[in-house]
């Protein structure tokens, strides 16, 4: 049994909010974006010079508010306790490590800017294939990445948190994609395609497990 979190209409409400290392000085920038396959697709530059070998790009998305045309980031919830993990649907992409990030509370007042205060995150990493699109647009290279809820860590403004709790999988109100530098090895341009986001109750078959980098 599987639910997908981006088959119901339609995949993004509204635009969520995006965390670039720009609010500490640096320079890298992202975007996430449906492509017209109904894939969404995070991409962007990432910068490591600005802040001497640091660097990260993110954006996230609210799960659908019952309250029709809501703006608020603490309307909606995905209740996926009946499931233990997310399956990612990999496509055309770089072949860089990103980070899946869950939140399982409320967003957290605002800063005087306008900017949302950090809050915890749920994390874990994994490795984007490398692939491209054939000349009749067909997709070359594809995999699913299996996340059980096990392998999600907690951290708080980069650093682990370990009197964050337990997960909380019946309440999600925030989904989200990091690229960051992992020490320096990874830079510039990157390109992560999603062709499906879906909770299920166990891993499919030849899913891709995640990867351990601490930074």
């Amino acid at each position: 049994m599987a639910v997908d979190l981006k088959s119901s209409d339609p995949f993004f409400l509204f635009g969520g909010p995006k965390s670039d290392d720009r609010v500490r000085g640096g320079s890298s920038r992202s975007s996430l974006s449906v492509l017209p396959s109904n894939c969404a697709l995070f991409e962007g530059y990432l910068d490591i010079e600005t802040l001497g070998g640091a660097g990260f790009a993110s954006q996230f998305q609210y799960p659908a508010s019952e309250n029709e045309g809501s703006k608020s980031s603490n309307d909606g919830v995905w209740d996926l306790s009946a499931y233990e993990g997310i399956e990612l649907d990999v496509g055309a992409s770089d072949g860089k490590v990103y980070t899946l990030i869950l939140k399982d509370e409320e967003a957290q007042d605002k800063r005087d800017d306008g900017r949302e205060k950090a809050g915890l995150n749920w994390e874990a990493d994994f490795r984007a294939n490398k692939g491209s699109q054939g000349p009749a647009g067909e997709e070359v290279v594809r995999k699913n990445v299996w996340i059980p809820w096990s392998d999600l860590k907690p951290t708080y403004r980069g650093k682990k948190k370990d009197d964050a709790g337990l997960f909380k999988p019946g309440e999600i109100r925030r989904i989200g994609f990091m690229m960051r530098s992992f020490f320096g090895t990874q830079q510039g341009d990157f390109r992560l395609e999603l062709r499906s986001i879906t909770a299920r109750k166990h891993a499919s078959n030849g899913a891709d497990a995640t990867v351990d980098i601490q930074e």
